[in-house]
């Protein structure tokens, strides 16, 4: 088990420094979700009390679009330098290879919305959060969900051409669930509105989260051959 985490940490410390020489992935990241922000906030009129109304919806566009470029972006960088294929190559578990890249990219998503959190929130002139603990909660089970599913999509198709303009088309219409739960909590955050519909949206939230982390870890050797 320590020779496992030991490769997760390497690939986790390996992602973190290519990234901190090159920032290009998290730059990208955190353009898109700024764009995001700009565009929702001078090109809709949102005032009369609808503020906290469009934030949650908003605040996952630019999540999910800037977190697709930025994954899309660092998958093209592995194929380029062979990075990608070394790991495959390496004679290590291939689950501890989509463990450790599945933490880098939450590393990175976390990084974009402590930026892209705070900005939201002054632009659409929120009060304050209602309820914290729900809200961060429901951005940590959406950002795991997206993640994750993420991760198992770039990986398992590393090398193919063109992945970066048909991974959006992949991966979307998987992410509905995400979207929906992640919404769900996150606008319960904000008002502070909560009942058993909350707790569903949860408990599916967590479920889609294990799902997607459990399952292409033991089989990620055989989803990677195919």
């Amino acid at each position: 088990m320590g020779a496992y985490w030991s490769v997760v940490l390497a690939v986790v410390w390996r992602d973190a420094l290519v990234e901190r020489r090159n920032l290009q992935s998290l730059v990208a990241m955190i353009t898109f979700a700024l764009l995001v922000v700009v565009l929702f906030h001078f090109a809709f009129n949102i005032q009369g009390g609808e503020e906290a109304r469009f934030f949650p919806g908003a605040i996952w566009v630019a999540l999910f679009f800037g977190g697709t470029v930025g994954m899309a972006r660092t998958l093209h960088m592995e194929e380029v330098d062979g990075r990608g294929r070394a790991l495959t190559l390496a004679p290590v578990d291939r689950s501890a290879v989509f463990v450790g890249k599945f933490l880098s990219n939450l590393l990175l998503l976390g990084v974009t919305q402590l930026v892209a959190v705070p900005l939201f929130v002054a632009a659409f002139r929120l009060p304050g959060i209602a309820a914290p603990g729900l809200f961060v909660g429901g951005l940590a089970l959406g950002t795991w969900g997206f993640a994750a599913l993420g991760t198992l999509l770039t990986n398992a198709a590393g090398g193919s051409q063109g992945l970066g303009l048909i991974l959006p088309l992949l991966l979307f219409p998987l992410l509905v669930p995400v979207a929906l739960g992640g919404v769900a909590l996150v606008a319960a955050g904000v008002s502070g509105e909560t009942g058993p519909a909350i707790v569903s949206w949860m408990q599916l939230l967590l479920v889609f989260d294990l799902l997607f982390t459990v399952l292409p870890a033991l089989f990620y050797e055989y989803i990677v051959e195919v």
